[in-house]
This record gives C-alpha cells, structure tokens and sequence, in this order.
C-alpha cells in the first residue's frame, strides 16, 4: 500500500496533479497533562462567581485566580496555598473567602511582581479581554509579606487596549522585563519603571489562528507563552491554543493543543512554578474548572 501511495504521488508531481491532505491544516499534539486542581461551582473559594478569568503563581507557589459573574461583573480575587511536596492533585488549597475587588474589571490575565516599583510585592491584572471588554488599565493588587491581599490601584497603559500581561524576573540578564500582548501586537517594558511609560512594539503581526480569541500569557527568561481558546465562532471540534515566542515575538513553537471537548473547555491562562507549567480550564455547562499540567 505505502509503495503504490508513494507511486501514486511522483506521478502527480510529475503530470502537476495535486492531491489533497489527509493532515488538518493545524494538527497538534494534546499538551495538557494531569489536573493539579478542580475548582466546582460550589467552591468557598468563587463566591458564587461562575466564570473563571486569569491565573498566576505568586510567592512561594501560591496560585491566585480571577473569577467573575457573566458578563465580566462582580470580579473576585482567590488565593490558594501551595499543599504538599510533589504537584499532585491536592497541589493548592483555598485560603478563605476571596476577595472582592471591582476594579478588576475583566480580569482577563494575571502577572505577579516580587517588588512592584520598590513597594513589595503585587499582582497586575488587565482590566480587558481582547474585544468584548477593552481597556487600557491594569489593576495593581499590592500583598502582603505572606501572600495575603491587599490595597490596589489602577494604571493607565499608554499602550492601548490589551488582553495579557506578564513579568519575568529573570529576562533581560536578571534585570526583569514585562510583555503585553493585545491580538498581532506584542510590547515589552523594562521590569523596574513605571508601567506608564516605557514600553516598546517589537511585532505587529504575531502568528494567530482562525476562530480562537486572546486569553492569558506567561513569560520567562527567554520565551512568552499565549493561549489563545475557544469561542462560539470555533468549530465544534476546535481545540484551544499555545504558541512560544521569544522575546521580539519570533515564533518558536505554534499550535501547541490544549482540546476544547466540543467547545465545553475554555483555556484562559498559564503560569509557571520553576520549570512546571500550568493551565487554567474554564469548563462551560456546569462542570468543574481546572489546572493542568502544560507538558512541553
């Protein structure tokens, strides 16, 4: 059989007959690993909020999530202990009720600082999504010495509108950078200024993928790392997606598959403890949420 299918193709090749690919035009192969933690509706640690927005790991392992009402309303911020020596299922327990902070907005990604600007450390959320809800403005949630929530504020980005945001302590020889990312463009900031100055466009037109929206991104030393989920436009058998840039947005790896299981499994974030990556899965219909483990 592979003799005469490999006859059939010279012979097209040599008469310019084509013949049609069997392989979709975005085969990938599933990344997401085991659950690190399943998060029901009836959970203490979403207040009732339905929807879950942006992710990320803070101090010590601790993860900290955005969760919402339809609509992007009534934003609340939860913080979950690291329990355990080994990433197991019981990697995170919910440290108490979350905390209410409207000025979350969307909430659509989490970045985590360990000295924000000198002042110890914090969380950056943007305030946007990539279209429904648009904002130039960040909330900065400023904690504790143990994690703890505290005050915030919010910065306006000269930027524009973006959809994600992330920090790295160790790119730029240590010194720290942040990216934003907002559809094709990609900016970068140097970590220790001020986030309303500063920032330079180093690519306009990042690889993208038909019928997926801009979720969550992460980054570290060398590379950035944007989902891009599900929407009501993706076929019914679409997946979500990764793609890893370095840092002036050239592609390293595209169409990395996180399955969207018949559009029930919405990514929206991911984050990194060390060298272990995780994804946040906002599961539609009623079912649990969920981190996973992001395989490389």
């Amino acid at each position: 059989m592979k003799k005469l299918l490999s006859f059939a193709s010279a012979l097209a090749l040599l008469t310019g007959i084509a013949i049609a690919s069997t392989t979709p035009a975005y085969a990938a192969t599933d990344r997401s690993g085991a659950e690190r933690l399943n998060i029901p509706n009836s959970s203490a640690c979403r207040a009732g909020r339905t929807v879950m927005q942006g992710m990320v790991a803070g101090p010590g392992g601790q993860l900290y999530i955005i969760f919402t009402k339809g609509g992007g309303a009534e934003p609340v911020l939860s913080r979950w202990l690291r329990d355990g020596s080994t990433w197991d299922g019981a990697s995170w327990t919910c440290a108490g009720a979350p905390t209410s902070i409207p000025a979350l907005g969307h909430g659509n990604d989490l970045a985590y600082h360990s000295n924000y600007l000198g002042q110890g450390p914090a969380l950056i959320a943007t305030q946007g999504s990539e279209s429904a809800y648009p904002s130039a403005d960040v909330t900065i949630v400023h904690l504790d010495s143990s994690g703890a929530v505290g005050a915030s504020e919010v910065v306006h980005l000269p930027i524009g509108n973006i959809s994600g945001l992330c920090y790295s302590a160790t790119a730029a020889d240590g010194a720290g950078k942040y990216a934003a990312r907002r559809s094709g463009n990609l900016w970068t900031h140097p970590g220790a200024g001020s986030l309303t100055s500063g920032w330079t466009l180093v690519k306009s037109n990042l690889t993208s993928h038909d019928n997926r929206s801009d979720q969550g991104i992460d980054c570290s030393e060398n590379y950035i790392w944007n989902t891009k989920s599900i929407n009501t436009s993706t076929p019914e058998t679409g997946w979500n997606w990764v793609y890893q840039y370095n840092w002036s947005g050239g592609d390293v790896e595209s169409d990395i598959g996180i399955p969207g299981n018949n559009l029930t499994d919405e990514i929206e974030d991911i984050t990194h403890v060390g060298g272990d990556f995780f994804v946040s899965v906002n599961r539609n219909g009623g079912s649990a949420d969920s981190v996973k483990v992001f395989t490389e």
